[in-house]
């Protein structure tokens, strides 16, 4: 599996350039916007980056020739999510320190116990939209993937709509009130364990898809 992780690391630092040039708007923006942007757009960033090794995998029959070392469907999709979990989770710490500092340069008075639940919150989001564009990767490829999870998307924007419709607004703005009353530790809780639950489901179909792959 160390073999796998320097291959995909080796991948990025082929793209180097970019990396560096997002990293650089990511550190401006952490440091002159206002607000939580940096909180969910340096994970979603890094996530992006780590997934997009998958992409370079499938070139030239590239799974074929990986299946080729002491290497099995299992401990490739067992790294995939390592690897692209801990860029992830990288990527959330150093939101996290941009985010603190960015309040200190603005003269912000930060509680930072107060503002765990809040920052907190990102991570199990990022992780989740994560794990559901993995199986997907690797079932369909990159350019089918783009239009599943456009499908996918545009059935749960549509199912949120009538859901809307029937429900009622008033009835949703009730539902809303209440969440807003809610615990922040314990809505914060629940997102991780969730974002765990769904990241053991998903790592058990993409295992299943690389199995069933042809290569």
């Amino acid at each position: 599996m160390a073999g796998l992780i320097e291959k995909d690391m080796r991948l990025l630092l082929r793209r180097k350039n970019t990396f560096v040039l997002f990293l650089a708007l990511a550190v401006a923006l952490g440091l002159t916007q206002k607000g939580t942007f940096i909180l969910g757009y340096l994970p979603f960033l890094g996530m992006i980056l780590t997934i997009s090794t998958i992409t370079y995998d499938e070139i030239d029959n590239g799974y074929r020739f990986l299946m080729t070392l002491p290497v099995d469907a299992k401990t490739y999709v067992k790294e995939k999510y390592l690897f692209c979990i801990s860029g992830t989770f990288i990527s959330w710490i150093l939101a996290v320190v941009l985010y603190f500092i960015s309040g200190q340069i603005r003269g912000e008075k930060i509680a930072i116990i107060d503002e765990i639940p809040i920052v907190a919150s990102f991570l199990p989001a990022v992780i989740l939209f994560m794990v559901i564009m993995i199986p997907i990767q690797l079932k369909f490829g990159a350019e089918k993937s783009r239009i599943v999870l456009f499908i996918i998307f545009g059935i749960i924007t549509a199912i949120s709509f009538l859901f809307v419709r029937v429900i009622g607004t008033e009835i949703i703005n009730q539902i809303i009130v209440k969440i807003n009353h809610m615990d922040e530790t314990g809505i914060m809780l629940s997102g991780i364990l969730f974002a765990i639950l769904a990241a053991v489901l998903s790592y058990l179909i993409s295992c299943k898809i690389m199995q069933n792959k042809e290569l």
